[in-house]
């Protein structure tokens, strides 16, 4: 892992900073949950609205990174998504692609594996944090700003057990 990583606590607030952006490690109960009630609102956007999240808050923490640290290639500021995803305990991504789009592939995922825990097998794609994620992760390997980059689910371990893939286009 070549991701620099400075972990540190605020002694007033208590609360905890990875590489200067605070940071709550999550739960993949939380997030789960959070993505349950994404998906009871999804009449009113509620799934959209939880991308849409992610990718502004996420876009922030990886530019910052590469500006931070020199990092100019595509692959170094792609590296930076994908490490992440580790460190935050949120699962482990193999990565593809061009400025046009790619493929990123979810082998180990804890959103879906808190969704089967506490829901059993879904009939559709639920990962709707990691979607937002990885269109944050495209726009700042490739220099564009938030919501240059449409990312669909097509397989989900929430479904079939195995492994995840998302599509990544440019908008």
């Amino acid at each position: 892992m070549s991701l620099t990583l400075d972990f540190s606590l605020d002694n007033e607030t208590f609360r905890q900073y990875l590489n200067g952006h605070a940071v709550v490690m999550h739960s993949h109960h939380y997030l789960a949950l959070i993505t349950k009630l994404a998906e009871d609102l999804s009449d009113i956007g509620g799934t959209q609205l939880l991308k849409d999240v992610v990718e502004e808050s996420m876009w922030t923490v990886f530019n910052d990174y590469a500006l931070k640290n020199g990092l100019t290639t595509p692959l170094q500021r792609c590296n930076i998504g994908r490490e992440y995803y580790s460190v935050y305990g949120l699962g482990k991504l193999k990565v593809g692609g061009t400025e046009s789009g790619g493929e990123v592939c979810l082998v180990r995922s804890h959103i879906d594996e808190g969704w089967i825990k506490k829901w059993g097998h879904n009939t559709k794609p639920i990962n709707h944090f990691t979607c937002g994620y990885i269109a944050a992760m495209f726009s700042v390997a490739f220099n564009k700003p938030i919501k240059s980059y449409t990312v669909t689910e097509t397989e989900s371990m929430a479904v079939n057990g195995t492994a995840g893939t998302f599509i990544v286009t440019l908008s």
